[in-house]
């Protein structure tokens, strides 16, 4: 009898050592699921201070564009670094000119842009539809790292087309980069919507660590619209500068001078293409407009 009750009583103790198992089984997984819920808390902190940071980033490259020169992004770092006597002077009116030399920087005009006559009606003035800028990094670029790291890139090289397209929301801004450092920017409605296009493009090149010296900021071409009164497109091809097959294109091809073309429609749109300064859009259309009312139906 007392053989049986030993065993009985280490089957018991047994039992109990397998349910006190059992019981620190599940209290480690109890700690491991608390262990990967603050893990995923961690995270979700992770993520509010990556999206704080690059808010911060955003209002920090607000002031930073706008304390920049015209045609000029360079690390702020730079300027206390060397301490030189020749560096730039930011507070004189002509900084830009004393970092790249007059003839690089084109002097702009928009302060004197011409705008439209009084004989031309408010509800016909022209707008811009795209500005064609380019500039240079002043560097070479790795453009499968940039593909890589950065965002809202594009980057499929071929024997036709060996850029990387980079897209920014606002202003809604195209570029197309290549590994030389230079840089082609299309689709901002203004001259200051290219020059912020531009500078945001160099800046997120920037921060992934190319040493950016964006340079030789320049207006290749801009496209205007302009709408008026229907126009008799027959009559008007009779004049010396124009090309009209309306066969091939509904269009008249008007050449107001040298690179500067008009494609007029007889609905009264007309498309202008070629003009490099906005001051040259509103005098191209002074110049034409009395010969487009010769023609109105």
């Amino acid at each position: 009898m007392a053989v049986s009750s030993s065993k009985t009583e280490q089957k018991e103790v047994k039992e109990e050592q397998k349910e006190v198992k059992e019981e620190q089984k599940e209290v480690k997984e109890e700690q491991k699921e608390v262990k990967e819920e603050q893990k995923e808390v961690k995270e979700e902190q992770k993520e509010v201070k990556e999206e704080q940071k690059e808010v911060k980033e955003e209002l920090h490259d607000k002031l930073y564009f706008s304390a920049l020169p015209d045609e000029l992004l360079l690390y702020e770092e730079e300027a206390d670094m060397t301490g030189d006597s020749s560096s730039l002077d930011y507070n004189s009116q002509n900084a830009t000119a004393a970092a790249l030399g007059a003839s690089s920087m084109p002097e702009q005009e928009a302060s004197s842009v011409p705008r439209p006559t009084s004989e031309m009606p408010a509800t016909e003035r022209p707008q811009i539809l795209n500005v064609t800028s380019t500039m240079s990094l002043g560097c070479c670029l790795d453009l499968d790292f940039i593909a890589r790291r950065a965002w809202n890139v594009e980057y499929k090289p071929n024997k036709f087309f060996k850029g990387l397209v980079m897209r920014i929301r606002e202003p809604q801004t195209t570029a197309v980069i290549f590994k030389s450092g230079k840089i082609m920017c299309t689709g901002p409605k203004s001259v200051q919507q290219a020059r912020l296009g531009a500078r945001k493009c160099a800046r997120k090149v920037q921060k992934l660590g190319f040493p950016v010296r964006p340079l030789n900021f320049k207006i290749q071409t801009m496209t205007a619209r302009w709408k008026i009164f229907p126009l008799n497109l027959e009559r008007f091809s009779q004049h010396q500068k124009c090309s009209y097959n309306p066969e091939l294109f509904p269009g008249l091809i008007y050449e107001v001078s040298p690179g500067i073309t008009a494609n007029i429609f007889s609905s009264g749109t007309i498309c202008l293409c070629g003009v490099k300064q906005e001051a040259q859009i509103y005098e191209v259309f002074d110049t034409i407009y009395p010969i487009l009312t010769c023609f109105r139906i």
